[in-house]
């Protein structure tokens, strides 16, 4: 009996050896099970990450065994070449890829075993993947090596739209540039389901990328759409966003392919190369805004275009050259900010050009606005973008000057012409500049006579009621000796300031006298506490003076204002001033003069302060009038045109035939003068006081600057 089961088995064995073969000939015949294709993105042309799964049943050797795809006519990677990489196996790059006509093979990574019954996962990389140009649906057929019987994939849909609620994908299409004029762009999408364009209701909203500049009209006769020309209804701009009204003629249903062309003489300008631009489009019917495939701007430098807007800010950087660090300045004409009601400009953010380097941090000394500092500046290199602060109380509605010093260390773009964009903080106006070039060699920086600037240490002494005075170790004789008057020691102006390396510029015809040292300019009227310090209206703690036609100043403000030390021991004791050679690159901000000037009030001592800016008057009269001293002392009573009449709020100049007159803290020649009234300047009318006592009435008048003050009627004229 043992025999007999012994012999069974052996039979066994043997038919068992003899079927292996023939089973795995069944196995090698046997197809690919569960076979999936899922894009992650479905919309035509866009580059999607493509996963493909199935189930082998054969096993599959690393090294050895191959998983094939074949891609649909539709797909093309002409572009492109296929390697390793581009395709992973469950989860591991694949050994190795070929790839022609359409069929792709990717060896099995050579440290994998895959079992029979076991699912593979096949990854495709967004890389090389691109959808077709068409939607429709499609299918891939796969296999392997041990299982050689392609198998078709369920069906999947691509489609030409990314939203639900949104035109389908556009296509944008330039011409190259000329200059900076933008020549034809054709721009191609179809309505989405409910995406009916009705005439006259209907809009197309059109957002450009960084770089396109679009003028404030557009004829729309530049436009057309589907062929037919705008009309009626002009296209709205608002930054880089351009709205189309649909005309009256034009009627266009859901699924509706749409063309829009925008002709060379749009004025749409562009100011650089661009690889990989997009736009977006949004319709009233299709919502959502839809980005379009990237298209390339090609610029060419045949003509420089100089935008039509004659209020766009002007630059120019100093030196011009590639890549050197430069100085640059941005000019805005008066007025050219547009501000809507509740606009409040703070400050600007400045674009700089691609390939402009810029620091991490910038100084705010670095900056400055009409010569005044700002109060604080921001940085992001990677965008290219400075940030910065307005001073305290500028205002816009003046000529602006922006100056970034070749201190802050921004290092020019490459060779060629640029625009910028400079966008008012506040505002809602992103500015384009008027264009300039950057050349690949500096022109020459003109050569401007150095300003008197101390090489070594330079030391002023003066002693209160001593005509002698100490320049630089040799004695002279002073016209007039120094004085404490009200607590504040005062010296004679032209002596400290010229020993200190200033320039003195005295003006009869306007009774001020300038001084300039370096970056500084201080403006003095003698006998008002008002001054201007770099353009900047401060009060003084004490005004200038007249002695034996010397004028007078407080020692502190003077010397202090250009960064000079003074050391004051007592009264009986020489005033030391000292100038180092270093002065002028810490000169005390004006908010700093100010202060000073401040606490001064409230208390001086021996030696004194003061700081300040602004300008007023002096003398008997209301008014000067002629040249010489007269002008400058005042002259007496004068009669210009009448004023009575005129509403607040309205602008005033000074009357014809002064040279000056005098501002008053209130209506009537009784009150204490704060200032001087000077051809160049305008006020606005507050309000209008009675008559005084000699039948006058005054103004009640402000300055840009922010000075409140009155001024008798007749000495002013409404304009």
């Amino acid at each position: 009996m043992n025999k007999q089961r012994i012999g069974v088995f052996l039979l066994a064995v043997f038919l068992i050896s003899l079927l292996a073969p023939a089973m795995a000939m069944a196995s090698a015949n046997t197809s690919i099970t569960n076979l999936t294709v899922r894009p992650e993105l479905i919309t035509i042309g866009e580059n999607s990450k493509y996963n493909i799964s199935f189930i082998s049943n054969a096993a599959l050797t690393g090294g050895i065994d191959t998983v094939q795809i074949r891609f649909p006519s539709e797909y093309r990677f002409s572009n492109m070449s296929w390697y390793e990489g581009y395709v992973d196996i469950n989860g591991q790059a694949s050994g190795g890829v070929s790839y022609s006509n359409g069929l792709l093979v990717a060896l099995v990574p050579r440290n994998m075993s895959i079992y029979a019954g076991q699912t593979v996962s096949v990854g495709l990389s967004s890389s090389i993947m691109r959808n077709p140009d068409r939607s429709g649906e499609y299918s891939f057929s796969v296999n392997t090596s041990k299982e050689t019987s392609p198998i078709a994939s369920p069906r999947f849909a691509i489609s030409e739209f990314v939203h639900a609620d949104g035109v389908s994908k556009p296509h944008v299409t330039m011409k190259p540039v000329k200059g900076y004029q933008a020549e034809e762009i054709g721009i191609r999408f179809t309505a989405n389901r409910n995406g009916q364009l009705i005439g006259s209701v209907g809009q197309i909203v059109l957002d450009f990328p960084s770089g396109f500049r679009l003028p404030q009209n557009i004829d729309e006769k530049t436009i057309t759409i589907n062929g037919i020309q705008m009309h009626s209804l002009s296209p709205v701009t608002s930054g880089a966003r351009l709205i189309l009204p649909m005309s009256p003629t034009m009627n266009f249903p859901e699924y509706h392919d749409v063309e829009i062309i925008l002709a060379a003489n749009s004025g749409i300008t562009v100011d650089r190369d661009i690889a990989d631009a997009v736009l977006f489009i949004s319709t009233t019917s299709n919502t959502a805004a839809v980005e379009s495939f990237s298209f390339g701007v090609n610029k060419t430098p045949d003509r420089i275009y100089q935008p039509p807007d004659e209020k766009d800010p002007g630059v120019s950087v100093i030196p011009n050259g590639a890549g050197v660090v430069g100085q640059w300045v941005f000019t805005f004409p008066r007025n050219s900010i547009l501000l809507t009601e509740g606009d409040t400009v703070i400050g600007f953010t400045v674009n700089f050009p691609s390939g402009t380097i810029l620091p991490g941090a910038i100084a705010p000394q670095n900056i400055t606005v009409n010569g005044q500092q700002s109060t604080g500046v921001l940085v992001d290199p990677a965008r290219r973008e400075v940030i910065f602060n307005l001073p305290i109380g500028f205002s816009v509605n003046l000529d602006l000057s922006i100056v970034i010093s070749a201190s802050a260390g921004i290092q020019n773009p490459p060779a060629a012409v640029y625009l910028m964009e400079i966008t008012p903080r506040g505002s809602t106006r992103r500015m384009p500049t008027k264009t300039f070039e950057i050349k690949a060699v500096s022109d020459p920086v003109p050569v401007t006579p150095p300003t008197v600037t101390p090489a070594t240490d330079r030391v002023v002494k003066v002693t209160i009621d001593d005509p002698v005075g100490v320049k630089d170790g040799l004695a002279i004789i002073l016209d007039v000796a120094p004085q404490l008057i009200d607590g504040f020691t005062m010296v004679p102006l032209r002596f400290v300031t010229e020993g200190l390396g200033a320039g003195v510029e005295y003006d009869s015809t306007q009774n001020t006298v300038t001084l300039t040292l370096g970056a500084r300019t201080i403006v003095l009227w003698p006998g008002s506490t008002l001054a201007k310090v770099d353009n900047t209206v401060v009060t003084l703690a004490k005004a200038p003076i007249i002695r034996n036609d010397r004028t007078m100043v407080p020692v502190r403000f003077v010397s202090e204002c250009f960064g000079a030390k003074v050391d004051f021991v007592s009264v009986t004791e020489p005033i030391t001033i000292t100038m180092t050679a270093d002065a002028l690159s810490r000169m005390p901000t004006v908010a700093e003069i100010q202060a000073a000037q401040a606490g001064a009030a409230s208390g001086g001592t021996g030696a004194g302060t003061g700081a300040g800016a602004g300008g007023a008057g002096t003398g008997a009269g209301e008014a000067g009038s002629g040249s010489g001293s007269g002008a400058a002392s005042g002259g007496g009573e004068s009669q210009g045109a009448g004023g009575g009449a005129a509403a607040a709020g309205k602008t005033i100049v000074l009357a014809a035939g002064h040279n000056n007159a005098n501002l008053r803290k209130g209506p009537g020649v009784n009150h204490e003068l704060v200032g001087m009234f000077l051809p160049t300047e305008t006020a606005t009318i507050l309000e209008i006081s009675s008559a005084d006592g000699e039948g006058f009435k005054w103004y009640h008048v402000e300055f840009e600057y922010g000075l409140q003050a009155w001024i008798r009627e007749d000495l002013a004229e409404v304009k």
